[in-house]
């Protein structure tokens, strides 16, 4: 049984929109102390104050839909929140529950551009810095020095191997990854936990215990613990791929002379990868392109938005311009050449059949054992329904698709795979 009576005190890495969205929910868990650790003491007066306001929009039914209205993250799904219903749940909004205010919340909340004393009384400690896997390495090394010899060391990354992150942390058995797959974590609900090589049963149980504490306004937690690290984990891994097929098709659609505009004003719009950032799609596509397939390459506008410093919202310059209001879209009506197009060349069901081949993929390499509990993994963490549901009865006619798409397009990775192929996944239930 794990006692989390002795963790205590939480430290955050990186003072960005995971790691300042991460130290929300743990503050909001109770936790005597959190730290956000920044190198940029601009970064860390930004993180307080977003941490501040995201807080006091929970205090009230009143500051939460100023919060909402006001909010670019905004969706139908968390507008139709019954809030007062969540004020009375710890499971969705933590110590509020209890009548802790703001002030007192906030005093917990510490901000420290040294490392070594950010982490000096640490009983946790989740990563949340860029996806470049030596300045991982560099931090963990650093926290594996600095830290408490009983602390957990976490990271949350959504791409890379958890055995090479922890490899110079001098402790590689505290190593494990924690995984909120969102940006805004009190808007997840799923938070993948993934072993390294070394990690321990009781480091892995103790991050586990740990995510399913943490408040979720859309649902109870859903916490998963992968059987083996994989990159992209399970949501993430299913959803790069999937990209492969929205790159090749925007690409076809400029190639055919449809602007950006057009395709945004049509429904694929990028203002998630604004949202992300375009550092964080970039080492992401190069991670998947150096360690799965060369097939998994960021696309020209990435690389070119990469170059050019314009790394989305957090900048205010992306593939979008930003304000506080959200990003800037001065949108075209539709045109009939983009709605023929996009007529002729998209194709829904094959995005669906990528989608399962890739979930097979997991199956294959024993990273999870069942294809029910991806199917779970996907609609926590997306809210939409996983590649199984329709899969089951469609597999021999995706993949053939599969073969006709990678034929098109040169992407020898899509072809399917025996799993899928042959139908043996159905016997991974």
């Amino acid at each position: 049984m794990v006692d989390l009576d002795k963790i205590k005190n939480m430290a955050v890495i990186g003072g960005g929109i995971m790691g300042s969205g991460i130290a929300q929910v743990a503050l909001l868990t109770g936790y005597e102390k959190v730290t956000v650790v920044d190198l940029n003491n601009q970064i860390l007066l930004k993180s307080k104050e977003t941490i501040q306001k995201r807080i006091e929009a929970l205090e009230s039914e009143k500051n939460f839909e100023k919060f909402l209205s006001k909010s670019n993250n905004s969706t139908e799904r968390r507008e139709n929140i019954d809030f007062k219903k969540k004020l009375s749940d710890f499971k969705s909004v933590g110590i509020i529950t209890n009548g802790v205010n703001t002030s007192t919340i906030m005093g917990r909340l510490k901000t420290e551009k040294d490392i070594s004393k950010g982490v000096a009384d640490a009983d946790f400690i989740i990563e949340a810095v860029p996806e470049i896997l030596n300045i991982k390495q560099t931090v963990f090394k650093k926290l594996g020095e600095f830290s408490p010899p009983h602390t957990i060391l976490a990271s949350n990354t959504s791409t890379m191997s958890i055995t090479k992150i922890a490899q110079f942390s001098g402790r590689p058995e505290k190593v494990i990854g924690m995984h909120f797959h969102t940006f805004f974590p009190i808007f997840g609900m799923l938070i993948e936990i993934t072993p390294g090589n070394e990690s321990s049963k009781e480091s892995l149980e103790i991050g586990l215990s740990i995510a399913q504490k943490f408040p979720s306004l859309m649902g109870e937690r859903f916490t998963i613990q992968l059987e083996k690290e994989s990159p992209g984990l399970i949501a993430n891994r299913i959803a790069i791929t999937g990209a492969i097929y929205f790159s090749w098709l925007i690409n076809q659609a400029i190639d055919n002379g449809i602007s950006r505009e057009q395709l945004d004003a049509a429904g694929f719009s990028s203002e998630g990868a604004d949202a992300i950032g375009i550092d964080t799609v970039y080492y992401s596509a190069k991670y998947f392109e150096d360690n799965v397939s060369p097939d998994f390459a960021p696309s020209k506008r990435i690389i070119d938005l990469f170059n050019a410093g314009k790394l989305g919202k957090k900048v205010g310059r992306g593939f979008y311009e930003w304000n506080e209001d959200g990003p800037i879209k001065n949108l075209p009506p539709v045109e009939e050449k983009t709605t023929e197009f996009l007529k002729d060349h998209s194709d829904p069901e094959t995005i669906s059949a990528i989608k399962l081949n890739e979930a097979c993929r997991l199956l294959e390499e024993g990273v999870v054992k069942s294809y029910e509990l991806i199917d779970r993994v996907i609609m926590k963490g997306t809210f939409i329904e996983g590649p199984f549901v329709k899969g089951k009865e469609k597999y021999k006619e995706w993949a053939e698709k599969l073969y006709e798409f990678a034929e098109i397009t040169g992407k020898s990775y899509l072809k399917p795979c025996d799993l899928m192929e042959s139908g043996r996944f159905l016997s991974y239930q």
